[in-house]
């Protein structure tokens, strides 16, 4: 009986029943390198258990038997299963399928890159027009204010001008003639 199928079955504690199909499947590369990775594992385990029992004699067995799996293992690394006719099939259509996916991805990726970077753009030219427009308001309430207060100024300096003096004290009649002085020297300027 064979490693790799008894040991499945000596777990369950059940007779392999299945021996035709694995006399017919043992012949492909396949089912030769799990009989032998299973081989291989099992030797590890005894060889690894025991230590100190092993030894380079060629009379031992274990090493008698490494040798002739190393053998029958390069062999089997040489030897590679030839693909199904399905696996081929889909081996070529999915490279063009990938290459065909990727290109679309990244194509759709610069695609809303330059979505996202033209409404951005948008975005700052109406920022700063809303900018712009914010500070041609202010200039221009700047500008009413200053009118404004140029006027009321105006208004103040035409009352002091305009002021009858000739009942009031001297003290009073001199603050008026020095304010008057003021508006005076201010218009010449």
């Amino acid at each position: 009986m064979h490693t790799f199928c008894s040991r499945k079955w000596m777990l369950k504690k059940r007779p392999f029943t299945l021996m035709h199909c694995y006399i017919e499947f043992a012949k492909y590369p396949k089912w030769q390198a799990r009989e032998l990775e299973t081989s291989l594992k099992k030797q590890k385990k005894t060889v690894d258990g025991s230590p100190g029992t092993t030894t380079n004699d060629p009379s031992d067995a274990s090493s008698v038997r490494t040798d002739a799996t190393s053998i029958h293992t390069d062999a089997l690394e040489h030897e590679k299963r030839p693909d199904g006719v399905k696996k081929d099939k889909r081996g070529k259509a999915d490279e063009n399928a990938c290459k065909l996916s990727l290109e679309t991805v990244w194509a759709a990726k610069q695609e809303k890159d330059e979505i996202k970077e033209a409404a951005r753009n948008a975005r700052y030219a109406q920022q700063f027009e809303l900018r712009k427009e914010e500070i041609a308001l202010r200039k221009k309430e700047d500008a009413r204010n200053e009118r404004e207060d140029a006027r009321r100024q105006f208004e103040l300096d035409e009352r002091v001008m305009l002021i009858d003096t000739s009942g009031m004290t001297d003290v009073q009649k001199q603050f008026y003639q020095a304010k008057q002085n003021e508006i005076l020297a201010r218009g010449l300027e």
